[in-house]
């Protein structure tokens, strides 16, 4: 009965509630060129953030979005604190500090997804979209909205006068779960759950005069529904994995995924075909990469886009330098150049664990063309390495590329851990190379982590060379090292672990070995430290670069074992 009451009060709330559109947004009526400050794995140092407000600033960056989680003290869900969370008189200290700089806070708090740092308490189980997963609130439950509505207005408390609130919404994959426990959810399809479900959220804000901004991929999936979303609500656009001149376009709806052009179906160019080809369909000509922000325009939302310099498939060590690279660039040239739109955001996901240092080139590179809108990515790289390194060549993005390809236990998932912070099993690492052997992928593997080690001592090599020859940007040159010597020794410890389970493999033979690769591995283990302990908070570093290098260690000290 609960839920079918909370279903009619969205109904009821998106019939009434007028919806007028505002027609002027951004930072004082201009462009967001703005940064993403992810907070759900790294527990920053206010001084350093600090630093990075004060060099975001300069590089003409003029919003920042909060991603807080459970970085902060708070008091209404108590529960979802790290151990050396900041308090509130901390962080207003960071704030101020922003605002003296000119840049325009903007706070972001999960509405229905993201809530594992919520939904792993007992205390909110009962608030799970699925019993079994703590990913997502469940939209209909008749506590979430009220516990949500108290917690936005301590974080207005917080962040004193804000224009933008962000109430998150994106990869709310429990939805059909929800509507698949609701009897009554014929009369209100799944897309309209989730619509009606921003609406509500929004309307305090919206009474307030703030604009809320939700992520659009769930929007975007959901697009039958698209005409029950305020207009109010403005939408930003993400999509990391494509650039100009890849080849193919993310789709949606229909046929949905990363498709070519000679894999659009009917139905996708009866919905998209105008925004994938406005200027025609003619021989030779390729979809617009970012057609999904021409779509959300037209449909009367004011939309941003938002590339990343660091996501899903990267190394937790470094990231994909030329593949974010084009992407940002390409993302941000859109949402900065198109009339119709509010500028660009750049994403930046810490559950990666590699530092902003890392990602300076992307960071970088979206100041750059808020300053110089015509410009090429090959005059931005050039630009860079000049101004960074005082040099005239293309050898750190070559080096850079070199680290981009993964071997095994260099990224998140081979690593056994996630947005929910939890605790990797013991046995990961065997659990792990059991399943790569029992389908078949050992020799690959293995074969893989070799032609890894290739690269990653190349990358070094071109690293060292360049802090011989630069004539600034020794500091970074030298993280980009570090980056190469510990790749260098993941990958060797990599295939000396997946060997172990070889037929035939004698661990006397290679207990030498092992003891050599543990022992390099524990001293990058201290430089990682050192390293991180100017940039997280004690608890959280810990954890962070246990994640890195704990599990892989155990197992070496296995192998090492007398």
């Amino acid at each position: 009965m609960l839920r079918t009451i909370v279903l009619s009060l969205l109904y009821t709330a998106c019939v009434l509630v007028p919806c007028p559109s505002r027609a002027e947004v951004g930072p004082e009526n201009g462009r967001f060129v703005g940064f993403h400050i992810d907070m759900n794995m790294a527990q920053y140092r206010a001084d350093y953030l600090k630093r990075w407000l004060t060099d975001l600033s300069g590089r003409g960056y003029n919003t920042i979005i909060w991603e807080l989680e459970d970085g902060v003290e708070w008091e209404t869900v108590p529960e979802a604190r790290q151990p050396d969370a900041l308090s509130k008189d901390e962080f207003r200290e960071v704030l101020k500090h922003a605002r003296g700089l000119g840049l325009e806070n903007i706070p972001l708090l999960q509405t229905l997804g993201h809530a594992e740092y919520v939904l792993q308490h007992e205390r909110y189980q009962h608030l799970r979209a699925n019993p079994d997963d703590i990913r997502q609130y469940d939209p209909l439950h008749p506590e979430v909205v009220p516990l949500l509505h108290r917690w936005i207005e301590e974080y207005l408390e917080l962040f004193g006068e804000v224009r933008y609130f962000h109430i998150g919404a994106d990869e709310a994959r429990q939805l059909e779960f929800v509507a698949k426990c609701e009897r009554n959810v014929e009369a209100f399809s799944v897309s309209q759950i989730f619509m009606r479900h921003v609406n509500v959220v929004s309307q305090p804000l919206l009474d307030r005069g703030i604009t809320p901004i939700i992520w659009a991929d769930m929007v975007l999936h959901h697009h039958g529904a698209i005409d029950e979303l305020s207009r109010d609500v403005m939408l930003f656009d993400w999509m990391y994995d494509v650039w100009r001149g890849n080849g193919k376009v993310y789709l949606w709806g229909e046929n949905r995924g990363l498709r070519t052009k000679g894999q659009l179906t009917s139905g996708n160019l009866e919905l998209f075909g105008k925004y994938l080809f406005p200027g025609g369909d003619g021989p030779g000509v390729e979809p617009e990469t970012f057609y999904s922000a021409d779509y959300l325009a037209d449909k009367g939302f004011a939309v941003v886009t938002c590339p990343a310099s660091s996501s899903y498939g990267d190394n937790v060590f470094s990231p994909r330098l030329e593949r974010h690279l084009r992407n940002t660039w390409d993302s941000a040239q859109k949402g900065l150049a198109a009339q119709r739109l509010r500028g660009a955001v750049l994403t930046s996901w810490s559950v990666h664990l590699h530092p902003w240092e890392l990602q300076d080139a992307h960071i970088a590179a979206v100041g750059y063309l808020s300053q110089h809108p015509e410009a090429s990515k090959d005059e931005f790289r050039a630009w860079y390495v000049r101004e960074t390194f005082g040099l005239e060549d293309g050898r750190f993005w070559e080096a850079g590329e070199l680290l981009s390809k993964p071997s095994l236990f260099t990224y998140t998932r081979s690593l056994g851990y996630g947005k929910a912070c939890q605790a990797v099993p013991e046995d990961h690492v065997a659990t792990t190379i059991r399943k790569i052997q029992a389908d078949g992928r050992l020799d690959e593997e293995i074969e893989n982590a070799r032609k890894r080690r290739g690269e990653y001592t190349e990358s070094l090599g071109l690293f060292t060379a360049m802090r011989q020859e630069s004539v600034r940007g020794d500091d970074l040159l030298a993280v980009w090292g570090l980056v190469a010597r510990n790749l260098n020794n993941r990958a060797e410890a990599s295939e000396l672990l997946l060997l172990s389970h070889a037929e035939g493999f004698d661990r006397v033979a290679h207990r030498d070995q092992a003891r050599d690769i543990l022992g390099r591995m524990q001293m990058l283990h201290a430089e990682y430290e050192t390293l991180y302990k100017t940039m997280i908070r004690p608890a959280r570093r810990q954890q962070m670069i246990g994640y890195m290098f704990e599990a892989v260690e155990d197992a070496l000290e296995g192998l090492a074992a007398p």
